[in-house]
């Protein structure tokens, strides 16, 4: 038998060691590491905007949903960030740009509705009211629509924050959910456009209940009632209303705080102006919800079982040009046995 040389063996692991170290494919490798792992949310959103203009404009919405979601990583990408951290610096900061009204493309994973199969329902039930030019539109619905989600996770400050350890790192999630016309199984509840429209009002829902109290057998005929006359009436489409996000107006104030300090002519890579504008992003959206970094990268790496973590935070700013407030309440779970390559 020949005899294998041990300076050989020593001189294999010492290149092993140095693969292992730097041998990592750049950031975005090839599609071939490009994965998918389906999951599910859910999540109760309040959000109320008012655009203090001379047309009185303000909305309020409550939202209850359910709905598939699918994350979008890169297996190579997760590994490198794991290994060489420090690599990953203005990458994974992932700033709110005001041009494009969304968090900049760019981190080590997102959600998104492109990911799906176009036939993924998102249950939701939702309280809407709008103001325009000061009258009420009031909407009571629930059904479904197709999932039209997307999430962004960054994490803020992350060339400091990495150096203090992985274990200590949180994503910051950022949730928008738009509206689609696509949608089933929609019940309107109560629509006071349509019984303005129609120029028929309808009991509401007080008065429901107060006579619920009274004669609770009666309520289930009348709640029938009022829907064959919306129905008859041609008041009774389908009617969901969802589009939640936050930051409308990121833009305008970033652009009175760098007035106020003097940086609105600063060129626009000037390092003053870019460490100003990281620090007022970084507190505009301060309590967003933020789950730990490590927990779901190491669960994506080996997949077993159930990923879950709540969904807790809320966003709100206030100025001359409007106020808006959001709060999220939620679960986030990850299926370790729906998983693919994405081609």
């Amino acid at each position: 038998m020949k005899k294998t040389n041990p300076f050989l063996i020593v001189f294999i692991g010492i290149s092993c060691l140095i693969n292992a170290q730097n041998g990592y494919e750049p950031i975005h490798s090839p599609s071939g590491s490009d994965y998918i792992i389906k999951g599910e949310l859910e999540l109760k959103i309040t959000n109320a905007i008012d655009f203090k203009n001379e047309s009185k404009n303000k909305e309020e919405g409550t939202y209850t949903i359910k709905s598939p979601v699918f994350l979008a990583f890169n297996l190579n990408d997760l590994k490198f960030f794991k290994a060489q951290p420090k690599e990953f610096v203005r990458y994974v900061e992932n700033q709110y740009e005001a041009s494009s009204g969304w968090f900049v493309a760019g981190s080590l994973m997102d959600i998104g509705s492109g990911y799906g199969n176009g036939n993924d329902w998102m249950w939701v039930d939702e309280h809407v009211k709008w103001w325009d030019n000061g009258k009420l539109t009031e909407i009571k619905a629930h059904g479904e629509m197709n999932s039209e989600i997307k999430i962004a996770f960054s994490i803020p400050d992350y060339p400091e924050k990495h150096k203090t350890g992985l274990g200590q790192l949180e994503f910051r999630i950022a949730i928008k959910i738009s509206g689609t016309d696509t949608q089933r199984n929609v019940t309107v509840e109560y629509d006071s456009r349509k019984q303005q429209e129609s120029g028929t009002v309808l009991m509401d829902e007080a008065s429901l209940k107060e006579l619920e109290k009274a004669d609770p057998s009666a309520v289930a005929g009348i709640k029938e009632g009022l829907k064959l006359m919306q129905e008859s009436a041609g008041s009774h489409p389908s009617g969901l209303f969802v589009k939640v996000g936050c930051g409308i107006f990121y833009g305008a104030d970033l652009v009175n705080a760098e007035m106020a300090n003097n940086l609105v002519a600063a060129d626009a890579f000037n390092k003053e102006k870019l460490a100003f504008e990281g620090q007022f992003e970084q507190k505009y959206f301060k309590d967003l919800p933020r789950i730990n970094a490590m927990n779901l990268v190491n669960f994506l790496l080996k997949p077993a079982g159930n990923y879950e973590t709540p969904i807790v935070g809320s966003f709100s700013s206030n100025s001359d040009n409007g106020s808006e407030r959001v709060t999220y309440n939620g679960i986030l779970r990850l299926f370790g046995n729906q998983i693919k390559k994405y081609e």
